[in-house]
């Protein structure tokens, strides 16, 4: 589990200490060691002075389940860990004792290895090399792997692998240079670049260039010793194969980011295209392209089942192509892009295509997901109105979410909007390919792997790609990551997949749409997994909001996001969604995501929306009865909310009751909101259950409450647009367009931005409780053990009080506590003994030493 940051001059000391433990240990074994160091490991470790960070018993622990590195297909083993920040020493440690272990430069029983994680965490990957006995990590280094056309001939699943670390270079010697040797590469002559951590996110070619054109080498004979050599100096990779050195300024027209060779769909090299189409129930399927139509024939392809292939020569880049089964024209499941309104794909490799610019900008680090404040939006709604302040030609487009320095009468508008907010995330609602005509908010796909082109200015096929990427990229250039809002369990209609076969639909609807998709079946499973790969590998995304995940087999997306995870550790991917369907009986629904599910997803790190908690706050999404937020309700059930949702023992079994409200093995498992997209707005729903008074009375106050509540409990936080200027999409009167507005006009859904400025006070408690929530520890504890026994709860009548502390070693060290007053008068508290200090009232931010908690009202007290 993830753990928040703590002193790290606490734990250089304890690493001197018990390092030398470690090592004193290590040194009495080294005869027993030089026996046995030959035999394949059954089990590897990293034992260190972090163990316990990790959730470990006890630190230098070669036993303990948290630091076990896993075996890759390549034969190294590895493990990404989430650190706190401070200086660190571990080693490794073979089959779960200290019999046999390797420190520095893979000496057996050698030295600790020091590593020093930087302020804020870090995600660090080990790996460990049996061959050499080398154990290293990223947090001060990095992992480069020489990525190239050769790598499946040395055992990587397929070429041009950035994460296949079977070509991993080590800088064991910590000199900066990074090298790698085989003799496994044939005769030939071949093509290499130098990627970084993983991806192609930063990557060097000739002359050490930022994705620079692909090095060139030849192998003279088979068995010839080549090494690859990397200055992280000068970025320059060299290449010595026989007796030969290749340096990295060869001449080369081969794409810089070649396909993954293992896929589907129409995958582009300037040579040929190889064109993948699955089809269990028919050998009849042909592709047309160039006027020429070509059957496929069956081909072998690891991972998948039932594939037809053919390779067609020739650079087809941007032309156009149908897949034909039985004679019918049938769309392309893994199209990278396609013409509007018809079933053609185009062919296209949307990872060789760079932002604007030619590389991305740094991804906004997070230490842990609990530390995320997401913000949700429509691509149009949010810019559509003139008020916006964007250009006319960019509103309610990509770039129209990122324009820069817009604003409505002098007010920060858009992206400068969100900035000023403090949000960490959006959440943007679909943006693949869906088939309705906008205004709709797109739930309804046809191409999943297909920016919307509704939403694009560009008309070329790679236009609309970069547009894409730029969008992306802005967000991160201004410290926010991106999460799409993914809809993979229906489509718009059964036309979408069933001409290739029906085997892609339930046979009982579970959506509510009438064609819910079956990921019970492998190669559909498979086929949302790579399409989510798709777009963390092309385009930067960092995460997923899933619709309707209860269609989904909670095996296949704890697959999924176990997959992701693995292979881009250095994300911290947010994967989560609706834990329900489509409101039908299924048959299956003990297999699906539900509550009771959740704790088997822990590991996985997959989230769902805490609809329980939610309901405790406001009562029905569409209804006129309001619960806590208003007085009412269950306080029992916001006390178990505002803990996160925690289960009442801590385990990964699923639960019993599908609906058990007490879920979540880990804090991040619990996506806490009380407004979203559908139905009412949070503004709508307090005034169409009776609350007066305006912004300024009553029903502002409940407003602020109910989103104080959501900013201040364990778990994430997600609020919907709009609402921190009290959005309305009420016209006339009408709440029943209101409950549910995904195809009305932007007369109902677009966002007025003049309410900003009509509304600021109610902007200033959003932003103010935002900037808290961002400050304050104690408001985002990281495990199920941290709440437990950091938190403690006192409840009033209806009033609740949580007292928290944000340090573990001594957890009723309260240094924050949080008063949760629904009555319409004051209270007073009983604070732990110390000076306190009131930041947080109704009105936003605060600095005084009055000890009252006001009515209707979240009142934050810290310890002076």
């Amino acid at each position: 589990m993830h753990h928040a940051p703590r002193r790290s001059r606490r734990h250089t000391a304890t690493v001197t200490a018990t390092a030398t433990v470690a090592a004193a240990l290590a040194l009495t074994l080294t005869p027993l060691l030089q026996s046995t160091a030959a035999a394949a490991p059954a089990a590897v470790s990293v034992p260190g002075s972090f163990n316990s960070e990790i959730g470990c018993s006890s630190d230098w622990a070669p036993d303990c389940a948290q630091d076990q590195l896993t075996q890759r297909a390549d034969g190294k083993w590895s493990v990404t860990l989430n650190l706190p920040a401070g200086t660190w020493a571990y080693k490794a440690a073979i089959n779960k004792s200290w019999t046999e272990n390797y420190g520095a430069q893979g000496v057996a029983g050698g030295a600790d290895i020091t590593l020093t994680v930087p302020a804020g965490g870090k995600a660090v990957t080990f790996v460990y090399d049996p061959a050499t006995h080398s154990i290293t990590d990223n947090a001060a280094s990095r992992v480069v792997t020489a990525a190239g056309d050769f790598q499946s001939e040395i055992g990587c699943p397929g070429d041009w692998a950035p994460d296949c670390l079977t070509s991993s270079m080590d800088d064991t010697d910590v000199d900066g240079t990074y090298t790698f040797t085989t003799t496994a590469i044939p005769a030939g002559t071949w093509q290499v670049k130098a990627a970084l951590d993983k991806s192609w996110t930063e990557n060097y070619g000739q002359n050490g260039t930022a994705g620079g054109a692909n090095i060139s080498f030849t192998v003279p004979a088979a068995g010839a010793t080549t090494t690859f050599s990397w200055n992280s100096g000068t970025h320059v990779l060299t290449v010595q194969s026989g007796t030969g050195t290749t340096p990295s300024a060869s001449p080369t027209a081969t794409p810089t980011n070649p396909p993954a060779a293992d896929t589907l769909g129409a995958l582009y090299t300037s040579a040929a295209t190889t064109f993948r189409i699955w089809s269990p129930d028919s050998a009849d399927v042909k592709v047309t392209v160039g006027g020429t139509t070509y059957p496929l024939i069956p081909v072998t392809l690891n991972g998948y089942t039932g594939v037809y292939q053919t390779v067609v020569s020739g650079d087809l880049r941007n032309q156009s192509y149908q897949f034909k089964v039985r004679g019918n024209d049938v769309r392309d499941p893994y199209a990278q892009m396609v013409n509007p309104g018809t079933t053609q794909g185009i062919v296209i490799d949307s990872g060789t295509v760079t932002p604007t610019g030619g590389s991305w900008a740094t991804r906004p680090a997070r230490a842990n997901r609990e530390d995320s404040v997401i913000y949700e939006l429509d691509v149009r709604d949010f810019t559509i109105d003139p008020s916006s302040g964007v250009d006319a030609a960019k509103r309610g487009k990509f770039l129209g979410l990122v324009q820069g320095g817009t604003t409505n009468n002098g007010v920060k508008t858009g992206i400068d909007h969100l900035k000023e907010l403090g949000v960490t995330d959006v959440q943007i609602m679909p943006s693949f390919d869906f088939n309705s005509t906008v205004p709709n908010w797109g739930y309804d796909p046809l191409n999943y792997n297909v920016p919307e082109e509704q939403f694009s200015q560009a008309t070329s096929p790679e236009g609309r790609v970069r547009e894409y990427k730029d969008m992306v990229d802005a967000f991160h250039r201004a410290g926010i990551r991106v999460i799409m809002d993914v809809v993979y369990n229906h489509t718009a209609g059964k036309n979408v997949f069933d001409g290739i076969t029906g085997k892609y639909y339930n046979s009982t609807d579970l959506s509510g749409t009438g064609n819910s998709i079956d990921d019970g079946n492998p190669m559909v499973s498979r086929m949302i997994r790579d399409s989510l790969e798709h777009w963390v590998r092309d385009y930067n995304i960092d995460g997923f909001r899933f619709d309707l995940l209860g269609v989904h087999y909670a095996a296949n997306v704890a697959d999924w996001a176990s997959y992701l995870n693995a292979s881009y550790p250095d994300r911290q991917l947010q994967i989560y969604g609706e834990p329900w369907s489509g409101g039908v009986s299924d048959p299956g629904e003990a297999r699906k995501v539900r509550y009771a599910t959740v704790p088997t997803l822990a590991a996985a790190h997959v989230g769902v929306f805490n609809g329980a908690y939610r309901d405790a706050i406001k009562g029905g999404t569409q209804d006129n009865l309001m619960n806590y937020m208003n007085g009412a309700g269950d306080t029992a059930a916001v006390v178990r909310g505002l803990r996160g949702s925690l289960l009442a023992t801590r385990s990964t079994d699923a639960l019993s009751d599908p609906w058990n409200p007490a879920f979540a093995y880990d804090p991040e498992q619990s996506l806490n909101y009380v407004s979203v997209h559908d139905d009412l707005s949070l503004w709508d729903k307090i005034t169409y259950s009776g609350a007066g008074g305006g912004a300024a009375g009553r029903a502002g106050q409940i407003d602020r409450f109910a989103t104080g509540m959501v900013l201040t409990s364990q778990g994430m936080a997600l609020i919907t647009e709009g609402d921190e200027f009290l959005r309305t999409k009420v016209v006339g009167g009408n709440y029943e367009a209101a409950k549910n507005s995904y195809n009305a006009g932007d007369d109902v859904n677009a966002l007025h931005w003049g309410d900003k400025t009509t509304n600021a006070a109610t902007f200033k408690y959003y932003k103010d409780a935002i900037a808290l929530r961002r400050s304050t520890p104690a408001l985002r504890l990281t495990t199920w053990d941290a709440v437990n026994s950091q938190l403690s709860v006192q409840t009033s009548g209806s009033v609740i009080t949580t007292r928290i502390s944000s340090n573990p070693a001594a957890p009723t060290a309260y240094d924050t506590v949080v008063v949760y007053n629904p009555t319409n008068g004051d209270h007073n508290p009983s604070l732990p003994a110390g000076s306190w200090t009131k930041v947080l009232d109704t009105t936003g931010a605060v600095n005084t030493t009055d000890t009252t908690a006001g009515a209707l009202a979240v009142t934050v007290f810290r310890k002076s």
